[in-house]
């Protein structure tokens, strides 16, 4: 179970999550400062993390012998704790969005598809721990947490509807932070598959 641990993240650590809270909180802050109201500056920190969390996958895949030599520590053992925190600071978004429509729910197609980003990443907090995993067989685990890019896509989708679709909109550099964090998601996805590509028909042709 040890290598299950470090190659899955199945153990979340205290000094990692404080960390991680940190930065949320001075993310939160700075993003408020720059003058966004509260609830947006957590949904931006939000966002961040996602982004975060589903950067190191790709980043670990194109530059493996950089990443062994890091001081800090390989960069896949901070996905549980960076997953964690978006899902908690996302459910603080949704009530305060709620608490922002005096608690009435606008059933808006930004609206239905954030509902469905939160449901998924609420599923993946809860399987982000090494007792459901050994629950649940790494295998399965695997499944669920390929749901982790549904979930980018979904909040994707999310904020780009809320932020330039819908009506009246009001305009933030905000909503250009989160088009740039999508397409770099996009690009480094897509590069890791093309190096794994390369890689594997060079493998083959060797063999």
């Amino acid at each position: 179970m040890d290598t299950v641990n470090r190659l899955l993240d199945a153990k979340n650590k205290l000094f990692n999550h404080i960390i991680v809270l940190i930065i949320s909180s001075l993310l939160t802050y700075v993003f408020w400062l720059s003058g966004v109201d509260f609830n947006r500056a957590v949904a931006g920190t939000a966002f961040t993390l996602l982004f975060l969390t589903l950067v190191i996958g790709p980043l670990m895949q194109l530059f493996k012998p950089m990443i062994k030599v890091l001081p800090w520590g390989v960069p896949w053992s901070w996905r549980g704790e960076l997953g964690i925190w978006f899902a908690t600071l996302s459910v603080l978004h949704f009530f305060l969005a709620l608490s922002e429509n005096q608690w009435q729910m606008r059933w808006s197609l930004a609206s239905i598809l954030g509902l469905v980003a939160l449901f998924w990443a609420i599923i993946l907090t809860a399987t982000s721990f090494g007792s459901v995993i050994r629950f649940l067989g790494v295998e399965s685990w695997r499944w669920i947490h390929t749901f982790a890019y549904v979930i980018f896509y979904l909040v994707g989708a999310h904020v780009v509807q809320h932020a330039f679709l819908r009506p009246n909109r009001p305009d933030s550099w905000m909503h250009w932070m989160y088009v740039v964090m999508m397409a770099v998601v996009v690009i480094l996805q897509f590069t890791a598959f093309i190096k794994n590509v390369i890689h594997y028909r060079k493998n083959l042709k060797s063999s």
